[in-house]
């Protein structure tokens, strides 16, 4: 498969996103001792490079929980209270332990300027996608050591299992140097078997456990023309597509159906895995969201400019509330412990 060298444009942003978090303080190291028990919502915040949690059943926030390196960049609950969390310019994964604040029995670290951007789980390792090297590598969750890294199609950053294969999306912050789509590759041999068309810009992978697909999210910024891409990982083919608009990003199951959040943008689009958008969903214009969970009939929206977490009933199209959140929150997940 022809290869592509990284792009000018793509060089810059990420010397822009350097200096962005260069500028930032390191926070102060929390405070180890046990959280309250029950369902958590977690969030990393992108600028304090910290993790805060929140506590539903108990109405408890835990701000600066844990400090991580800098510019966290994607989460990965691994059971047993266990949460990944990377972070892209210190290129480091780090496992906290969501029972006790500021605990973190593991770190490893991948090569420097490598960009470990994304993350999925299984075959008792995880996988990371290393963005501006071209390449996946492994973490043993057995021995907690990175295992060897195998070349890719430029510019990896998503990344999911499934059917015996690993699926790896491609994007670029210049549409024009790299074409996006997903790469298959066999689990076993590691070998590339496929390529998916997924339409430039392909930057997040999610796979729906319980319907059995992968959900492609695909946008050029500032062009208004997100989709979302269904694919069958047996037959490495696409099922359905969802024109959404927007820069797709976050999703999430509901029900049957599923929702995900306009990154960057303020809108939440709902549909499903046969290719309709059912409706979208503004909930505040003001509002900056860069990452959605759900917990029962409630959103939990990051705000990466007002330093925010709002919540709001999805059933009803209300918003309820908000929680105070480090210096640009991003990232959140749902952990039901």
């Amino acid at each position: 498969m022809k290869r592509y060298r990284p792009g000018l444009i793509t060089l810059i942003c990420t010397l822009l996103i350097s200096l962005v978090a260069a500028s930032c303080n390191s926070p102060a190291e929390p405070s180890t001792e046990p959280t309250p028990d029950g369902l958590v919502i977690a969030w990393f915040n992108g600028l304090g490079n910290t993790i805060d949690l929140y506590f539903p059943e108990s109405d408890s926030l835990v701000s600066t929980a844990y400090v991580t390196g800098n510019a966290p960049n994607d989460f990965l609950y691994l059971g047993s209270d266990k949460l990944a969390v990377l972070s892209s310019l210190s290129s480091i994964l780090q496992v906290v332990d969501l029972s006790v604040s500021g605990s973190i029995p593991h770190e490893i670290n991948f090569p420097g300027g490598s960009n470990p951007y994304s993350m999925a789980y299984g075959y008792d390792n995880i996988w990371v996608t290393l963005l501006l090297t071209g390449q996946i590598a492994t973490v043993s969750t057995e021995t907690w050591t990175l295992g060897g890294a195998v070349d890719v199609p430029d510019y990896p950053y998503g990344i999911a299992l499934a059917a015996g294969n690993i699926f790896v999306s491609h994007g670029d912050c210049s549409p024009d140097t790299t074409p996006g789509g997903v790469t298959v590759i066999d689990a076993v041999t590691l070998e590339e078997t496929g390529w998916i068309d997924t339409g430039q810009n392909t930057t997040e992978l999610w796979y729906c456990s319980e319907t059995g697909n992968i959900h492609a999210f695909s946008s050029i910024w500032g062009m208004n023309n997100g989709m979302v891409s269904i694919i069958d990982p047996v037959t490495a083919t696409i099922k359905a597509q969802v024109q959404t608009g927007g820069n797709p990003h976050s999703p999430i199951r509901l029900g049957s159906s599923f929702a995900c959040c306009d990154s960057w943008g303020s809108s939440i689009f709902f549909y499903n895995e046969s290719g309709a958008l059912q409706s979208t969903w503004t909930p505040d214009s003001s509002i900056t969201i860069t990452g959605l969970a759900v917990c029962g009939d409630t959103f939990y929206m990051t705000d990466f400019v007002e330093d925010k977490v709002y919540m709001a009933l999805w059933q009803f199209h209300t918003l309820i509330g908000s929680l105070p959140a480090g210096d640009g929150p991003q990232g959140i997940v749902f952990v039901e412990r």
